[in-house]
């Protein structure tokens, strides 16, 4: 029996970064499509689905409304919105960057971060995390 996995490549996370005014257990560094910064998302394998700021929102002009309606609770409250598909690249400091196209949950007024969630993203990835290293690693199955 072998446990040797392969990924297309890799890229450091940070573990407990501040992005004002939260504290990212470990955040990974990724590209939202039509974004025109990288950011860094909370990588959060209990949260439902992945989840854009408020402010990416209206940069991405995107409606709320539009997809399938969804309420999202969380430790900021209850939030309603729709469910849209984004693309979501995740950098590669060695290897090559992966492309997956996200599910992400869009609502007005999400003051959280961006989080990076199991359902229609994570799910539908290969990933490892090396603390030692602080090595992020992804591909796909």
């Amino acid at each position: 029996m072998s446990f040797i996995q392969s990924y297309q490549g890799w890229g450091r996370y940070h573990a407990e970064l501040n992005v004002d005014p939260h504290r990212l257990l470990v955040a990974i560094h990724c590209i939202v499509d039509g974004l025109p910064l990288a950011s860094f998302g909370l990588l959060d394998t209990a949260a439902e689905w992945c989840v854009l700021p408020s402010d990416a929102v209206a940069t991405l002009e995107l409606d709320p409304a539009a997809g399938e309606r969804v309420r999202l609770e969380t430790r900021f409250g209850l939030f309603a919105g729709g469910l849209q598909r984004i693309p979501l690249t995740f950098v590669a400091t060695e290897g090559q960057a992966l492309t997956i196209d996200a599910t992400w949950f869009v609502a007005a007024d999400w003051s959280g971060p961006l989080v990076l969630g199991w359902k229609g993203c994570l799910e539908r990835m290969r990933f490892a995390l090396d603390p030692a290293e602080e090595r992020f690693y992804f591909g796909l199955w």
